[in-house]
């Protein structure tokens, strides 16, 4: 399923898109990072670096990429994914998840679902207002038809920081403040960031990655240049992402098949190979999710044509060309596949 929505005002050209044909050096690199490995109040997790080694071991398998950086468990730590430039003062992202040269960037670990709650509801207006933030009635139960409410909280990665001993179960919000990816010459400066990253596909593989119908406050601020950005979005309350190992493998399975295949496509679509978690409410779950949920790529770009562009036809092979990078804000595009039939099952309820 493929929803856009353009987000600013303003003309759009909807002329055809073809990919751009640069003078710039490719990026090839593929950086990954995971924590299996925390401490209270987190629980530890088994197969996260393992679903991140599977997933570059698997794309390095045939010509094409190359090796970036590797962080888990302790080396992994909030800074990596900040940006000096929206005020990073530890360590930077482009040193570590956003390094010029890099192509794509993946994390595997936890997140915090605390955008969900159990107030029930039967209609978006039926719940509770709360200041700054959006709201939704997210489908529970059908018969009787009924919701949940969720808000449009910041999204989280969490690492454990082995700096700080005393509360080493740390926080990266990448839906405000100081995360901003793929920035680069070629993107410009446009996302408040320089020009010092470099990052064109961004995978984060965690509990409650994004909330249905709340993706634009949740994730906008996070691009600076990158063309996509994918995760997990759970559709139902209390459905969250299953840990499991093959989730990476599953999505560069995509690449050595058909090099000239859809990226963001082949990150939907891969959902259909993973194995693992729990059945859904409404018919189906699995497939790596406790539940009801989705394998969910969002494109952000200055207009239309781009953006769909990068949502559904950029290549793994035309990622590598920063000539495709992000250049500016303007439209989102997004694809989703759910584990369950959620056309006849719509989740958001009015």
């Amino acid at each position: 399923m493929r929803l856009s929505l353009r987000i600013f005002c303003g003309l759009i050209v909807t002329v055809p898109y073809c990919g751009a044909v640069s003078a710039w050096a490719q990026e090839t690199g593929i950086s990954i990072e995971a924590v299996d490995t925390y401490s209270p109040p987190c629980s530890t997790l088994q197969h996260n670096i393992a679903n991140v080694d599977s997933f570059r071991n698997r794309m390095l398998s045939i010509p094409g990429y190359t090796a970036g950086v590797r962080f888990t468990d302790p080396t992994v730590f909030t800074g990596d994914f900040k940006d000096p430039e929206r005020g990073a003062t530890v360590a930077a992202d482009n040193d570590n998840f956003d390094r010029p040269g890099d192509a794509i960037a993946y994390f595997s670990g936890h997140g915090t679902c605390d955008d969900q709650t159990m107030t029930a509801c039967t209609s978006t207006a039926g719940c509770p207002n709360i200041g700054g933030v959006e709201k939704r009635c997210l489908r529970f139960s059908e018969n009787p038809l009924q919701g949940r409410c969720v808000y449009s909280r910041p999204r989280t990665i969490v690492v454990n920081n082995s700096r700080d001993l005393r509360n080493s179960c740390q926080s990266v919000n990448y839906s405000t403040n100081d995360v901003a990816w793929g920035e680069d010459p070629s993107a410009g400066s446009w996302g408040r960031a320089g020009t010092n990253g470099g990052v064109n596909f961004v995978v984060i593989d965690n509990s409650c990655g994004i909330t249905p119908d709340l993706i634009i406050p949740e994730l906008i601020n996070a691009f600076a240049g990158v063309s996509t950005i994918a995760t997990i979005m759970p559709t139902q309350v209390g459905s969250d992402t299953a840990d499991v190992a093959g989730r990476g493998q599953a999505f560069a399975d995509r690449y050595v098949a058909n090099v000239n295949s859809a990226i963001a496509p082949s990150w939907t679509n891969a959902i259909n190979s993973v194995t693992g978690g729990g059945p859904c409410a409404f018919g189906g779950g699995n497939h790596g999710i406790v539940g009801c949920g989705a394998h969910i790529a969002i494109s952000l770009e200055v207009n239309q044509a781009r953006a769909e562009w990068a949502n559904g036809i950029e290549t793994w092979q035309q990622l590598r060309d920063p000539g495709n990078d992000g250049i500016g804000q303007g439209y989102m595009a997004w694809i989703f596949t759910c584990n369950y039939d959620c056309n006849n099952h719509p989740f958001v309820l009015p």
